[in-house]
């Protein structure tokens, strides 16, 4: 028989046992990532779900598609509230070959984020949907860059976007429709030399807003205003590598024939 004592530790270690698998104490799947996902709440006033530790595998259309220790399940973007997810590798490889000037060795790298993440509601998803219609029209791709800038404006605030409103500034000025070109841009910039704490997404917007206006007063045969508008996406608006680089090219261009700003 059980002497008192031992049956209160017997009776004891039974409790604790059961507390351990009860609901109150069970655990969520194990982390298997790094990503957060905050969805938006169900109902207006109450927290939305929240997901820590799992992997955002890439979008499937409009469904961000995210991996925890269960299996894999699409949630609908529209019902995300947050995310937060380190950008990959191949996003800051692409962004120093663009830097390097090789915007060959860039393309797949761009792309393969691109076609992975586009429409995923992060900055450097944006950024690189972007960027990929830039390295395009860079390489005078123009058709797959208008298909690129149709998704930025489909998946990232429809046609009155400023990513939607540089990307037809962007194909204007390649098809030397510099009056269109000259006119979206010029309605963009519009007080971006006065105004303070620019955020790096309004940098990037002014940096291609100002090499289009450079590309117009060049195309014009204007050429210290080309040289000063492009002085301005290098020197000041200079978060977009792909448009400062092009920037820095016509800038040296126009040195050899000694333009100098107005």
């Amino acid at each position: 028989m059980f002497q008192p004592r031992q049956l209160l530790s017997k009776i004891l270690g039974v409790l604790l046992a059961a507390a351990a698998l009860s609901p109150l104490h069970a655990q969520g799947p194990a982390p298997v990532g790094n990503d957060l996902v905050q969805m938006k709440p169900p109902v207006a006033g109450q927290p939305g779900r929240t997901m820590q530790g799992v992997i955002i595998t890439g979008m499937n259309g409009t469904k961000m598609m995210v991996r925890d220790a269960s299996g894999e399940v699409g949630y609908e973007v529209a019902q995300v509230d947050k995310v937060t997810k380190a950008a990959p590798a191949e996003f800051t490889n692409g962004q120093k070959l663009i830097e390097a000037g090789n915007l060959d060795a860039a393309l797949p790298m761009i792309k393969a984020v691109a076609d992975k993440f586009k429409g995923l509601p992060t900055a450097w998803a944006q950024e690189a949907t972007s960027m990929l219609g830039n390295i395009y029209v860079s390489l005078g791709r123009l058709g797959e860059a208008e298909a690129v800038f149709r998704d930025v404006e489909r998946l990232y605030g429809g046609a009155s976007s400023a990513g939607a409103k540089i990307g037809k500034a962007r194909l204007a000025a390649a098809k030397k429709s510099f009056l269109e070109a000259r006119t979206i841009a010029t309605e963009i910039v519009s007080g971006a030399l006065t105004k303070k704490n620019i955020s790096r997404a309004e940098s990037q917007l002014y940096g291609q807003a100002y090499f289009v206006l450079g590309q117009c007063a060049e195309g014009e045969n204007k050429l210290p205003e080309a040289m000063e508008n492009y002085c301005r996406t290098v020197a000041i608006f200079y978060q977009e590598p792909t448009i400062v680089k092009e920037a820095q090219l016509r800038i040296d261009d126009l040195r050899k024939k000694q333009v100098t700003t107005p």
